[in-house]
């Protein structure tokens, strides 16, 4: 009885997702096939937004009842917030997609990593280098035997005491979402131990989505969930890494509604994952140090 009524449900959901789309694709497909001359009215679509909107607060109460009642699979009803999410972004944006906002920006011109914005050193060393080809936020640390899956979160708070050898973390608070993008550009300039970079949640920065990187080891660069359970490894890239070649590189990792997460080198897509498990926005950006020297030419987040 209770597969006949998640059946149930799935159709009545897929079926206004079907029909909150139908909204969208005529207007594509009108602007597709209009001739290429200049209009002097743009057409109004004030009625279709309004019925637009009505829908999608009908699927959120939808979503909502199958929530309550489990008569849905909490994959399932994740992916239908995610595309309802989508296509409300696209109907206060006027159709189009929302534009990505800037959240965070930092490139250590100032000198100053304590202020403007605040970053707190929770173990190790950290220090501004402004000048040469090194440059940026740095962080050197001598080579410990430290398995990074072992260096989750939990280090919000000072770990001078017993850390100071093994790892170097810094972090810094600021509002993410839950789907957002974080580029770093970075020199590595010992092919050590590793660094991880990442957006974490609550107080104590236990929990958190990274990607990291480990030079001269497999895989070279993965993205990672870190919970209370420990550190799970998502997706990554099964070969070496060394990036110890005096440029700097850079490093994208993207997060979108629908939990789909990727990471670049140098423009170029070399992990993929998926996993919707930690929800809600993320409190700050959390880094850790394993055992190189890294110089963080410029750290900039996006929401997605």
């Amino acid at each position: 009885m209770k597969t006949s009524q998640n059946h149930k449900v799935r159709l009545l959901l897929a079926a206004s997702v079907a029909s909150l789309m139908a909204f969208t694709a005529p207007a594509v497909l009108a602007e597709d096939a209009a001739p290429t001359t200049t209009q002097t009215y743009k057409p109004w679509a004030g009625a279709a937004g309004q019925q637009m909107k009505s829908m999608i607060a009908e699927l959120k109460t939808k979503i909502a009842a199958a929530e309550q009642s489990q008569a849905a699979s909490p994959d399932f009803l994740e992916d239908l917030k995610a595309t309802v999410s989508k296509y409300e972004a696209m109907q206060n944006s006027g159709g189009a997609a929302a534009p990505a906002t800037k959240i965070f920006f930092d490139d250590f011109s100032d000198g100053d990593f304590t202020s403007n914005p605040t970053w707190k050193v929770s173990a190790g060393t950290w220090a501004i280098d402004q000048g040469g080809t090194n440059k940026g936020l740095v962080s050197k640390v001598r080579p410990q035997k430290v398995n990074l899956n072992n260096v989750l979160g939990a280090l919000l708070s000072n770990q001078q005491g017993t850390a100071q050898n093994q790892f170097a973390s810094i972090y810094t608070p600021v509002k993410i979402p839950n789907a957002f993008s974080l580029k770093v550009t970075l020199t590595s300039k010992d092919k050590q131990g590793g660094l991880n970079l990442g957006a974490y949640q609550g107080a104590s920065g236990s929990t958190l989505y990274r990607m990291v990187y480990q030079p001269g080891a497999a895989p070279g660069i993965a993205i990672q969930k870190v919970t209370a359970q420990g550190a799970t490894t998502l997706g990554g890239l099964n070969s070496v890494v060394n990036l110890e070649d005096g440029k700097p590189h850079t490093l994208l990792f993207t997060r979108d509604a629908a939990g789909k997460m990727a990471v670049k080198l140098d423009d170029k897509e070399v992990a993929t994952a998926t996993d919707t498990s930690i929800k809600g926005d993320m409190a700050g950006l959390l880094f850790i140090n394993s055992g190189g020297a890294y110089y963080l030419r410029d750290v900039t987040v996006m929401s997605n």
